[in-house]
């Protein structure tokens, strides 16, 4: 059961139970403060009762020998009563001055005229005080009394208990109250959870039973035996079951079918009211039009935002249009998008739809247009230099009177141009071959040793010939790959490479194996290319320096072939450079040579021919 059900259930036990445990801690905590401002009262009261009949004992005990001889004796007596009685005993003089102390010297202790229990004996009453003893530094409750000899008032007979004693006998009395309402406290919340559980299970089976069909379970009844206001509840919602039960199985099958059709296309639809608000919208147009979340009751302005399909749906319902089709280009985060985009009304009576809004990707179409249009432009500007080189030096051969040195400059030039259509011609066809959607690469064992005989036999003039070094290592290296599109992607590299490497460099051709892969690295010290250009060397037709690629004959499709032949061999193609030192152009294929092809290394047929 979800999680959500289950604390809808507990809520309205969890709500009785609050009210009531709180009602019941709140009086108990009550009844346990006035317990407690009672006793303490009545123990305050008892203590100072207490104290006053030591008093009144005391003052039988010394005035039965006053006036004593001396004030030895008169502080013997109080000593002797300190003993018996555990209170500390003072006799005071009329004029405040003390005459005896039990525990203090009277000689040391100041006059005593000002506190509020002698004024109160010097009146004739018992008079009480509690405060900080200045003599002793402890507080005390003092409870002093009239001494009176023969009806006359001749002193004053004070006792001090020690506060500390009173308040100890008022925190055990604490710790006896606190104890009690931790007994009593868990049993009254054990009640009240027991009343709770009484009123809400009831609330809590309908409310569950309730619940089921708010989520759609309506094939269960609930059989609840009672004719209050719970029962009454329980049998309007069991009719409302058997209601809701008939027709939704009569609406489910045809929901279904809708639902099964429209997430199955391809193609976006939204359904749309009179007023303009979404009814439906199928998967496909949430992801075509960028719609994090169901657009379902929402206006379709806002779900569609603002830009070209907002207006078109704009144009389409204030013009009224029966159907209006149109292509967008609709921006979803970084990504453009062209869209096919059919806005029909619907006019059937019966339905809420009134508009439909209908959506085809066609990016990749379009995407796939530009590419063969920019691809045959680019083709096309590489063919016509060339051909109108060509075109120029036949047109100056025809005319009359050329002297010979003329006449092999211009052959020159027809014989540099036809070399470079050649060589586009060979890329054209090598690159279309790598990008074929059915080439399938033949896997073979061979030594790496044979694809570079076949290199060192097409560069080794032309290298040469510049005045560049070219050298190959791991040549002893086995591997299970296509020979000869290994062959054309290092072709391609050295090629590249010769091409921008100065006289007295050097290109080298290194291989290492791995245990499922192995590399490749080319790497010259030519000119290096400038770090904006490096994203861009693997696009077709993309020349880094155009004048020096004219001079030299490029294409501008040897990286691209490069990275199309790696990538349909399953490898990995990176470059690293720097203007001025050189460039790395590394290459990464698998290597895995099963037991069977291991020691029948098949020969190699060179794919390049002699430069």
């Amino acid at each position: 059961m979800p999680s959500k059900l289950r604390s809808w259930q507990g809520r309205f036990f969890r709500r009785i139970f609050t009210r009531v445990g709180i009602l019941v801690t709140l009086g108990m905590l009550m009844v346990c403060f006035l317990t407690w401002q009672i006793t303490e009262k009545w123990l305050r009261d008892f203590t100072d009762a207490q104290l006053a009949h030591v008093v009144r004992l005391a003052e039988v005990a010394v005035a039965r020998d006053w006036p004593y001889p001396s004030a030895e004796a008169l502080e013997k007596r109080c000593r002797l009563l300190e003993e018996k009685t555990g209170l500390r005993l003072t006799i005071i003089g009329l004029d405040g001055k003390v005459l005896s102390d039990s525990q203090r010297d009277a000689a040391t202790m100041e006059n005593h005229a000002a506190r509020p229990e002698v004024r109160r004996a010097i009146s004739g009453e018992v008079g009480h005080d509690r405060r900080k003893s200045a003599s002793v530094g402890k507080p005390f409750v003092y409870v002093a009394a009239p001494l009176m000899v023969n009806d006359q008032l001749e002193a004053i007979v004070r006792v001090a208990a020690p506060q500390s004693e009173i308040h100890e006998k008022e925190l055990t009395l604490i710790r006896w109250v606190a104890s009690g309402l931790a007994v009593a406290l868990p049993l009254a919340l054990c009640i009240a959870w027991l009343i709770s559980r009484t009123i809400a299970g009831p609330v809590q089976r309908v409310g569950r039973w309730a619940q089921s069909l708010a989520t759609g379970d309506l094939q269960t009844s609930l059989n609840y035996q009672g004719d209050d206001e719970v029962g009454q509840v329980a049998e309007s919602l069991e009719r409302m079951r058997q209601s809701l039960a008939q027709r939704i199985s009569e609406v489910q099958q045809q929901r279904e079918d809708l639902t099964a059709t429209l997430a199955n296309l391809e193609e976006g639809v939204v359904a749309v009211n009179e007023q303009g608000v979404v009814l439906m919208a199928n998967a496909a147009a949430r992801r075509l039009l960028g719609m994090e979340a169901s657009p379902v009751q929402w206006p379709l302005t806002v779900g569609l935002g603002s830009g070209a399909l907002t207006a078109l749906w704009s144009e389409a319902v204030a013009e009224n249009l029966k159907h209006l089709q149109r292509e967008v280009v609709l921006e979803v985060g970084e990504e453009r998008r062209h869209l096919d985009v059919q806005i029909i009304r619907v006019r059937e009576v019966g339905t809420a739809i009134a508009w439909l809004l209908c959506v085809r990707d066609i990016s990749e179409r379009v995407r796939s247009a530009a590419m063969k249009a920019d691809f045959v432009a680019n083709a096309s500007h590489e063919l016509r230099t060339p051909v109108a080189a060509i075109r120029a030096a036949v047109d100056t051969l025809r005319e009359n009177g050329l002297d010979e040195s003329t006449r092999n400059r211009f052959m020159s030039v027809i014989q540099r141009s036809i070399e470079r259509l050649s060589n586009l011609t060979e890329d054209l066809m090598h690159l279309n071959r790598v990008e074929s959607p059915s080439a399938k690469p033949r896997r073979e064992a061979f030594l790496l040793d044979s694809v570079y005989g076949a290199l060192r036999q097409a560069f080794s003039d032309s290298a040469r010939s510049r005045g560049v070094a070219l050298e190959f290592s791991g040549g002893d290296i086995e591997i299970s790959s296509d020979s000869r599109w290994v062959e054309l992607i290092l072709k391609n590299l050295i090629d590249n490479s010769l091409k921008f490497v100065a006289a007295g460099g050097h290109v080298e051709v290194r291989a290492t194996p791995g245990a499922n892969k192995f590399l490749l690295e080319v790497e010259d010290n030519g000119c290096g290319i400038p770090s904006e250009d490096l994203e861009r060397v693997f696009e077709r037709f993309y020349q880094v320096d155009k004048s020096r690629s004219l001079n030299t004959g490029g294409t501008g499709l040897g990286l691209a072939i490069v990275k199309h032949a790696v990538s349909a061999l399953g490898g990995e193609v990176t470059v690293t450079s720097q203007v001025g030192v050189g460039t790395t152009v590394r290459v990464s294929l698998p290597a895995a040579i099963d037991s069977q092809d291991r020691g029948n290394a098949a020969p190699h047929v060179p794919l390049t021919s002699p430069a």
